[in-house]
Parts: C-alpha cells; structure tokens; sequence
C-alpha cells in the first residue's frame, strides 16, 4: 500500500466534513411545517431504522458524542416509554414498516439491562418488522457488556456488533477515564461468533494522550490478533469549547500534529498489512467481507449508520437527537434529553434542524458520495444519473482540483476522476471542491474536524 508520507499529510490536510451528509448537518435549519410528515408518508421500503441510546455509566473525557450520563436505573423505562410515544405517532398506515437494517446506537444501548432490550425490540416492532435477512446491529461498551446481553439481543434477532474498545493501553484508558478489560473483549467477541454473528467491528481512536508510535502500535497489535471482520479508527477532535468535559482531559499529553500524522498512517499501513481493505479514510474490512467487496467493485455507501452495500435506503432517526434522511429530506431530532422528552409530552415536532434537497443537491451528494466511497466518479454514470454535461456543469471544481492532480493525488480524464491510492488519505479535499455551501461558509474551518 503506497501512503503519503507525516509531512505531506500535514502539508496537505484540511478541516473538512467527513460527508455523512450533504449539505453537511452544521447548515441544516428549521424546517418547513409538515415536511418531516410529508416526507415519512414517501417513506420508501424496505427502510432502515436507528434508534439512539444516550445512556453512559460514565463520562469518558475524550468523548465527542451526544450522550447523558445516568447512574438512576429508572430513566430506561421513562426513556423506552417515550420512544414509544415517538413511533406511536409516525405517519405510517397500521401495518408494520418492512426494514432491512436496525441500529441501536449511543451512548451506549447496553446501558439497558438486557430484559430492557427485549421491551424496546418489542416497542419497534409495533410499527417496524424486519425483512428475512435483515441486519440488526448494535454498538456496545465492553465494560458494561455481559454475554447475557448479547444472548438476548441474539434471540431477538441481532446478528452484528460494535465494540467501542479505542485503546488497549493502560496509560491512555486511564489517562480518558475509560476502565477497561482486554480479556473481556475477546470474550465478548468470541461469543458473538459462536452465536453466529458476523461483520463484528472494533472502534479505535488515535491522537488520544500519551499515545506514542510505540504505544499505538501495540495497541493495534492487540486489535488485529482478536481478528474483527471490520475496523473504525477515528481521530480524537479536542473541542473544549464544544465539549467541556474535554477540559478534564491533560491536553499537554495529547500527540502533536506530526505524531498524529504518524499514528493514522501507522493503522493504515499495518491494517493493510494484516489483511484488511480500507474503506474510505478511516474504515477497514477483511478482504472477503461484503463491504471489502462492494468497495473493490465500485459499489459502496455511506450514511449516518456508516459503510453500507445498501443504496438510496431511507433512514429513519428514533430518540433524542437521533437524525433521519427520507425522501430527501434530512433532520435532526432535539438534542437535549429534557426538551425531548418534553416535546414528546406534548406531542410537540421533534425535529430541531433539517434540510430538503434540490436537485443540484442530490447531483452533488451523488457525486462526493462517490469520491469519499469509491474514490472514482464515473462522469458518464453521472450524467446518466442526472442528465447533465459534467465537465461544463462543474468546471470551477475540476480546475479547483488541479494542485491535487499536479501532486499525483487525483487524475482526471474524460471518463473519471479518481483518487489515487496515495490520495486516499486526502480524498476529503477532493470531495471539498464539489460543496459549494463550504465555500460560502466563512466560518466552516472550527466546524469540522483535521485528519491530523
């Protein structure tokens, strides 16, 4: 695998959106009234559902999501009680909604106690029936996992899991407020297997404090020996300003930008060497994985949920703050705990943020979904797709991608541009030049996070 070298990372890198949506959620507004109903009544099927879990037993200072620490049991049942409220309102007809794919994330949805579980699959299942085949999917904290949680959630039908294990070193869990046992997650995952499930994946962030070369490689070391079907690795984004509890965290001991630079191409190198497909800039899968595959065939996606074989599949967003994308029409439900719950009382909108796409949106979605999946956008396939002419239609951002090119990090010829395998790591400046709202926002550099 030929990679860039620390310092043309540094050189080249941009705070940029990682495009899990475009236009990216920092440009959402309020919406029009009715258009979250108008858009769930066109609700294509079979669909996906998520459905967020804010629940943590503890605060881990390196955390960047939105959860609620919660040491009262009671706040399950109040919460499963409202996401009930929640889906008894959907605009559906009677009938369950067919889905082929159900998430639970977090948080940490193991938070619920695994009786807990079985309450809230059969609260989804009053307005949500999977498809044969279909993938439930669940993201958990090893500490607080037990295998009775996971021989629950297999006999309600979960057949993948996400650990969220981010550092096998000592010093750095320590250092992030994050107890945890190796021992337990191989056990977790090993149990996992013998019940069958598949496209197990282990999360892993770089850029933590007191991670050195030597230390992360250890800690990669340790993750590629429990041989997961798939790898998130993620950089930290210390954010204080956004995210308080951040301060707690020593940020003298974070790594600096150049140890950064070698700690993400140091999981790139060694992740490629042990067998597993990237996937974008900070995804892997084992070469035979169904992910791995649709991404050496040019067919992989990407939404809110992650890499995905699954095309143009609406998603619906239960909980607080969880976010949908219907009939091309995004939005955000609220993201404070107490004005969700108090919006659900009241059978108030949930949604606090939202956008619907134009057509020259879908057009440019398209287009940086390919770059930031396959690394290649088929110009004819494009134009097929949305009857344009490409080159005249985004000429600025062809010319814009002119120093990328001259560098050997992208080509561009009459049928494609592409993004070359030293490229992958830069592919977000690729996909940058395709957002016109990017160039309008002044202020889009704080918003969005650095590779390094």
């Amino acid at each position: 695998m030929e990679l860039v070298t620390p310092d043309e990372l540094r050189t080249w890198d941009r705070s940029g959106p990682r495009y899990t949506s475009f236009p990216t959620v920092p440009l959402w507004k309020e919406l029009p009234a009715g258009a979250v109903d108008a858009a769930l009544r066109g609700v294509r099927t079979p669909a996906q559902l998520y459905v967020h879990i804010p629940f943590c037993a503890e605060q881990c200072t390196f955390c960047g999501c939105n959860m609620v620490v919660a040491g009262r049991r009671e706040i399950g049942a109040k919460y499963l009680a409202d996401l009930a409220s929640q889906i008894d309102r959907l605009p559906f007809p009677a009938e369950p909604l067919e889905v082929q794919r159900i998430h639970l994330g977090g948080g940490t949805p193991t938070w619920l106690s695994p009786k807990e579980m079985g309450e809230l699959q059969a609260i989804l299942l009053r307005r949500f029936q999977p498809i044969t085949g279909a993938e439930l999917s669940v993201e958990a904290d090893p500490q607080i996992t037990t295998p009775a949680h996971l021989e629950a959630l297999d006999e309600l039908g979960f057949n993948r899991l996400s650990l969220g294990v981010q550092s096998f070193d000592p010093v750095v869990l320590k250092a992030v407020n994050r107890p945890q046992w190796r021992s337990r997650i191989g056990d977790l995952m090993a149990r996992a297997r013998s019940l069958g499930w598949w496209g197990l994946n282990l999360d892993l962030i770089y850029g933590l404090p007191h991670q050195t070369t030597e230390r992360f490689s250890q800690t990669l070391d340790s993750a590629i020996a429990l041989r997961p079907d798939r790898f998130a690795v993620f950089g930290y984004a210390h954010v204080p300003w956004l995210k308080p509890h951040m301060n707690k965290l020593n940020a003298e001991a974070l790594p600096t930008s150049g140890e950064r630079a070698e700690l993400y191409l140091m999981a790139q190198k060694k992740l490629s060497d042990a067998g597993y497909t990237p996937l974008g800039l900070d995804h892997f899968a084992l070469h035979g994985d169904q992910l791995a595959v649709a991404a050496r065939d040019r067919r992989l996606h990407r939404n809110f949920m992650g890499y995905t074989t699954l095309s143009q599949v609406d998603m619906i967003g239960l909980g607080m703050s969880a976010i949908s994308e219907v009939a091309g029409t995004y939005w955000q439900d609220e993201a404070k705990l107490a004005r969700w719950r108090n919006r659900v009382a009241q059978g108030a909108p949930l949604a606090e943020r939202g956008w619907v796409l134009s057509s020259e949106d879908h057009l440019r979605r398209d287009v940086i979904n390919r770059l930031m999946c396959n690394l290649e956008i088929s110009i004819p396939g494009v134009e097929k797709a949305h009857t344009i002419e490409f080159i005249p239609h985004f000429k600025a951002a062809i010319e814009a991608l002119r120093p990328l090119q001259e560098a050997g990090f992208v080509t561009v010829d009459e049928d494609a541009i592409r993004v070359t395998e030293r490229g992958r790591v830069l592919v977000r400046n690729a996909a940058m030049v395709f957002d016109p709202y990017l160039a309008r926002d002044e202020t889009s550099g704080p918003r969005y996070s650095r590779t390094v």
